[in-house]
């Protein structure tokens, strides 16, 4: 029986460059990520969106994305979803 992932809260954001740049990052290191209310956010453009990742990858996570300097409403360290 395969083990379910546990995704955890890291950040809100409410800008759509910041989720691209994130999801490049993310996406290059093969970090486990989704962003909850993504689609909201093109559809009506005053919410935010928060990018949960999978918890066996959630160090490597911040570590990537906290030096990029990006516009977020928090990182929530360990916080859970």
């Amino acid at each position: 029986m395969e083990s379910e992932i546990r995704f955890i809260k890291v950040l809100e954001t409410d800008s759509l460059t910041d989720i691209a740049l994130i999801k490049s990052v993310l996406d290059a290191e093969g970090v486990h990520y989704f962003f909850q209310g993504e689609h909201m956010k093109v559809i009506e453009l005053i919410h935010s969106t928060t990018l949960m990742v999978a918890e066996e990858d959630l160090g490597k996570a911040i570590e990537l994305i906290t030096p990029l300097g990006l516009k977020y409403v928090q990182i929530l360290r360990g916080a859970r979803g």
